[in-house]
This record gives structure tokens, C-alpha cells and sequence, in this order.
């Protein structure tokens, strides 16, 4: 038995969207790869669990067609592509986007009743619900899991757009009120169980059951924690499991306080030292005598064919109280505005998650995003 197990390819993504042009061909090029190979080993199968696509840009005709081209390739190699859906996949024109291509029979969606079999393979899945959200999600799963039971001899495999909650916290961080994080006991018996959804990899053996999460297969956002992180797809064969990484563009974030010609030339000669190919985030705090340095050079980079993202802000612009300089720790820390500042992470965390589930480009979603968190703050 050989197969691939991948997650969030969220084809389509334009993020950044100052390069998102490039970008949602650096997506469609990962899920490339990831095809490629999969021909080239000849594997059995390949297993998505979840955000084939992503929700918040739109799919374009051309954009479609290079997809079309990709996988009827797999399909003249007969590797069948079987998929559940995840958050990103229900919302909008993404759903009708799936039941194109499987109405051309390029890929299958995975259920909980009607296993989708090789040989002595029996593949699994649950597809998430479209207009549930939170607690209510968390029921549907418990609900549609509960005392389920898979009856074959062979090999079962199942696939859930989430995760467990004894994967370690550098996976669930800042996502204490996710409904898609169950616990091992509320999922039918299994013997490889293909999670999503989480964009970092994570796999764990327990008594040859197996728990795998491959991360998604690009950078989603431009970020210091995505900085370093390795993007790919596990590949399976019979008891063998190996990460395949995959190459998809370097970012960069470049962090300083520029108070001198040193720290000004320091960000000049880190930058051009760069490939053109990197995604350049310069988070710098100036002093203003600085900021039409910082102008031009940025101008010229960009001009020259460097990939930057400004989001540097001037020292003069902090807030100063009693000549004493003001930051985010200083409020949170202090007493006139919360005692406790882990209730304010959990706060901002909290609405991260809301947007993540609600916001689909509408701005009818702002304010039910709105009502939201003024309900739980006038508990």
C-alpha cells in the first residue's frame, strides 16, 4: 500500500494580496508538486483532508482549467483522489467548484457510511457542515461519531477536518474555543486517522495507530511563526511514513528599531543579501529623520524586483503618557485596564477564530462578528 495524505492546499489563496497574482500560482503550484509525485511514485491513492480550496478569493476560469489540466493527469494515471470537505470548501461558489470536478469523476468525497475501497482499503471521512459554527459544530461531530463503527477486515482509514487534543499546544495554541479539536474517544475505530485544518505538521504512533497532520502546503500568512515552518505532505508505504517537503517560497520578517545610519545600511545590505524569489516583510520603528530614507530604499527594492511588505511605523507615533513611552504589554499589564492579561490574549485570539469562521468578504459578516463578541462581553 502506498499513498499521499495532504491537507489545506487552499488553491486559489492570495495572500498577501499586494502579490496576489503570484501568490495563488505559488499555491497552485505546491499542489502541483504534490501531484507530481504522487504520479511518479505510483502510488495507490491520495487523501485531502479538507480546504481544497480557499474561501476568500475568487477562482477565475483560466485559474480553474490549470487545476482541470492537473488532475485529469492523475486521473489518466487511475490514482483516485478522495477528499472530505473543510471550512474553507462550504462557503460561496467553493462547493460548486468540488461537485464539478466530482462530476467528472476527478475526485470522491469520503463519508462515514460508504467507505471508498482499494482492495483491502477502506477510506472514511466527514465532510464539515456548511452554517454551523462553534458549539453547535462541536455537536455535530459528537452527534454523527458517536457509536459509529466501521465493519471490515481491512485497512481503515478516516479523515477529519481537525485535530485531537492530546497533540502538543505548539499545534492547538490560541485555539481554546475550536470546535473541531475531539478527543480520541470520539472517533470510530481507525487505523490511520488524516486530521487538517491546523497548518503545522504533527504525527504521533500510539500502539500502531496512527494520528497525522501534514500542515497545509503554503504559507497562509505572512507571519514570524510561518516563517521557518516546512510545507508538505506525508507519504505512506504500508508502515513507513516520511514528511515530503515541498518547495514553495521563502518569506522573511525583518525586525529593528532604525535610530542610525549602522541600523539604516544593516537593513539595506539584509535585504538586497536576499533572494528576489523571498516574500520581504520589514517590520522596523524609525525615528522620523529616517523615514524618506526608508521611503526610497523600499521604493527601489520593489522597483528593482524584491517581493517587500512595509508595516514599519515611526517612533514618534507610540504613545506617551507622563513622557513615559506606552506599548501593548504596558497596557495590558496594567490595572487600569484588565488584571489579568492572559484574559485579553484569549480575547484577541477569540476574535481571530471569529473571523476565521464567519468572515467570507461580506460586510454583513463584520457585524454579526460584532454582535458576537458583545454578547460575551456583557456576561
Amino acid at each position: 500500500m502506498k499513498f499521499v495524505h495532504v491537507s489545506d492546499t487552499h488553491l486559489g489563496c492570495q495572500i498577501p494580496v499586494e502579490y496576489g497574482e503570484i501568490r495563488k500560482y505559488d499555491f497552485l503550484n505546491s499542489f502541483k508538486q504534490v501531484i507530481e509525485f504522487a504520479i511518479r511514485e505510483k502510488v495507490d491513492f491520495i487523501i485531502h483532508s479538507g480546504d481544497f480550496f480557499d474561501d476568500y478569493f475568487r477562482i477565475d476560469s483560466k485559474y480553474l482549467l490549470e487545476i482541470l489540466d492537473i488532475l485529469f493527469k492523475l486521473k489518466d494515471n487511475k490514482i483516485p483522489l478522495i477528499f472530505i470537505k473543510g471550512n474553507h470548501d462550504t462557503k460561496g461558489l467553493r462547493q460548486n467548484v468540488l461537485e464539478i470536478l466530482k462530476r467528472l469523476d476527478l475526485v470522491y468525497e469520503a463519508n462515514i457510511k460508504d467507505p471508498f475501497i482499494y482492495k483491502d482499503v477502506y477510506i472514511y471521512g466527514i465532510s464539515e457542515p456548511q452554517n454551523l459554527s462553534y458549539e453547535q459544530l462541536r455537536a455535530y461531530y459528537k452527534k454523527n461519531l458517536s457509536n459509529l463503527k466501521f465493519e471490515n477486515n481491512g485497512y481503515t482509514i478516516f479523515m477529519f477536518h481537525g485535530a485531537i487534543n492530546i497533540f502538543p499546544e505548539s499545534i492547538l495554541e490560541g485555539y481554546s474555543k475550536e470546535p473541531r479539536i475531539l478527543s480520541p474517544e470520539d472517533f470510530p475505530k481507525a487505523n490511520y486517522y488524516a486530521f487538517g485544518h491546523f497548518h503545522k505538521k504533527h504525527l504521533e504512533k500510539h500502539e500502531n495507530i496512527i494520528f497525522a497532520l501534514p500542515g497545509s502546503t503554503e504559507r497562509t500568512e505572512i507571519s514570524k511563526d510561518e516563517e521557518n515552518i516546512k510545507k508538505g505532505f506525508f507519504y505512506v508505504r504500508d508502515d513507513n511514513i516520511e514528511f515530503k517537503e515541498l518547495n514553495v517560497r521563502p518569506i522573511y520578517i525583518y525586525e529593528d528599531v532604525i535610530n542610525n545610519d549602522y541600523a539604516l545600511n544593516k537593513l539595506k545590505n539584509d535585504i538586497y543579501n536576499k533572494s528576489k524569489e523571498t516574500i520581504i516583510k520589514i517590520k522596523v520603528r524609525y525615528k522620523k529623520d529616517y523615514y524618506i530614507n526608508i521611503k526610497n530604499l523600499l521604493e527601489n527594492l520593489i522597483e528593482s524586483g524584491y517581493l517587500i511588505l512595509d508595516d514599519s511605523y515611526s517612533l514618534d507615533e507610540e504613545i506617551k503618557l507622563n513622557n513615559e513611552v506606552i506599548t501593548i504589554d504596558n497596557i495590558i499589564d496594567s490595572s487600569f485596564f484588565v488584571n489579568d492579561k492572559h484574559e485579553v490574549i484569549k480575547m484577541f485570539n477569540y476574535i481571530k477564530e471569529l473571523f476565521e469562521e464567519m468572515y467570507s468578504g461580506k460586510n454583513s459578516d463584520l457585524d454579526r462578528i460584532r454582535e458576537t463578541i458583545f454578547k460575551q462581553l456583557i456576561k
